[in-house]
C-alpha cells in the first residue's frame, strides 16, 4: 500500500513539473516563476536596445520605471539634459502586451521575456525589439 503512494506520488510530481514547464506565457520565458507578472514588471529598468542599437550610446541613455499601482514613467537623457514621460501602464487581458499611456497616446508592446531582471518586448508601431535589465 505505501509503495502505491509514493509511486502515485512520484508519477503526480512528474506531471507538474512537465506541466510548468510546458505553460509559458511568453515566448522567450521564463518557463515558471513564483512572482506575478506585474511584481515581476515593477521597479527601474534600463533600456540596453532597441533592436541593433545599443544604450548608453553616444551620451543616450533611456529608463523606464513601472509601479505596481500602474503609474509609468519613461526617461531619456544626454549629457546633461533629461526629459521624462509620465503616463499609466497596464497589461492586455491575456497579459501577453504591455500597454502604455502617455503623452495621449497608446504605445502597445508584446511582451518577449518578462523575468525580474530582464524585459524583452516588441513595439507595434516599430516592430523592433526593445530589450531591458532592472537596474
Amino acid at each position: 500500500m505505501i509503495d502505491n503512494r509514493k509511486n502515485l506520488l512520484l508519477a503526480a510530481s512528474v506531471i507538474i513539473a512537465l506541466n510548468f514547464q510546458s505553460c509559458s506565457k511568453y515566448e522567450e520565458g521564463p518557463k515558471f516563476s513564483l512572482r506575478t507578472k506585474a511584481n515581476r514588471l515593477k521597479g527601474d529598468w534600463e533600456v540596453v536596445r532597441i533592436g541593433n542599437q545599443m544604450f548608453p550610446s553616444g551620451g543616450y541613455s533611456l529608463e523606464m520605471s513601472f509601479e505596481k499601482g500602474g503609474d509609468f514613467s519613461f526617461n531619456y537623457s544626454y549629457g546633461f539634459y533629461s526629459y521624462g514621460y509620465f503616463g499609466e501602464w497596464e497589461f492586455s487581458s491575456d497579459k501577453e502586451d504591455l500597454r502604455l499611456f502617455f503623452d495621449n497616446e497608446l504605445q502597445t508592446f508584446e511582451i518577449l521575456r518578462l523575468t525580474n531582471k530582464e524585459l524583452w518586448m516588441e513595439s507595434n508601431i516599430s516592430n523592433e525589439e526593445w530589450r531591458l535589465e532592472a537596474k
